[in-house]
């Protein structure tokens, strides 16, 4: 079994998990169609953000995330390629002033996690005077479905390293008011208080190039230890039951159809 480790850091009055795989990876075997010519249509890439660069491990962090945040109203900030989310999503977001930062280089969880940044968005190479105005800017989405969190995936993962910041917060439209004032205004957010006695927060940072590195990011002012614990040693299981099934899986549909299990969601599942 690959374990799937969190370390636990208490910060002030909010507790933090890290998980970061460094040269270890949570899937060892891979699906050799992967690395092959794919039809048209439905893909790895196109349904899970897979391809065979970063490969079956995607779904199983989607597949976490989304777990680890069941009965919650997820918001995601896909760092940096704002307006490219807004496309891949179909929807315009809120923007916020601030944003989560990992160093996709770093190794430590210590000197990985760099906090709340000031936030910014790529430019088109002409950009318009809306573009140049909010360009120091992120964007907050409402993420309905994993396939969502996926759709932003697709819109950050082509650098050498990419990154979303997911806020899961109680349903309905006060406490997301909360959160977006939270992300916005002159004066570096608390994680603490943005969260409140309700919300997870999760950063999901994808390394691609050689020397960039993925990680998991987890906060909240509850103790998630125990849920978590059990939720990743269920991610470890699936993961094995996955390997072990590789041989029986002949053609991309074979794929796909494998991909639920691994990660434990349905892409069009709320």
């Amino acid at each position: 079994m690959h374990p799937i480790r969190f370390a636990a850091v208490q910060r002030h009055d909010t507790h933090v998990f890290h998980y970061a795989p460094g040269d270890d990876v949570a899937v060892s075997r891979h699906w050799p169609g992967l690395f092959e010519e794919w039809p048209e249509g439905e893909t790895p890439f196109t349904e899970w953000a897979v391809n065979n660069n970063n490969t079956e491990e995607v779904a199983v962090y989607v597949g976490l995330v989304w777990r680890l945040t069941a009965g919650l109203a997820r918001y995601a900030i896909p760092t940096y390629y704002r307006d490219d989310a807004a496309r891949t999503l179909g929807r315009e977001p809120v923007l916020v002033d601030w944003e989560y930062e990992v160093d996709a280089e770093q190794l430590t969880a210590e000197s990985r996690d760099n906090g709340f940044v000031p936030g910014r968005a790529a430019l088109t190479i002409r950009p318009t005077a809306w573009e140049v105005e909010n360009a120091s800017r992120a964007g907050l989405f409402p993420l309905a479905t994993p396939r969502d969190l996926v759709s932003a995936l697709h819109a950050v993962i082509f650098d050498a390293s990419s990154e979303i910041s997911v806020f899961a917060v109680a349903p309905g439209a006060e406490r997301f008011e909360r959160l977006t004032a939270a992300l916005r205004g002159p004066v570096r957010p608390a994680l603490g208080h943005i969260l409140g006695d309700d919300g997870i927060f999760l950063d999901l940072t994808i390394g691609s190039d050689l020397g960039n590195y993925d990680s998991i990011i987890i906060a909240s002012c509850t103790d998630l230890l125990r849920p978590l614990t059990d939720l990743a040693a269920d991610c470890a299981q699936r993961v094995e039951s996955y390997e072990q099934r590789l041989d029986e899986l002949h053609s991309v549909r074979d794929f796909l159809r494998a991909m639920p299990e691994l990660a434990g969601v349905d892409l069009d599942a709320s």
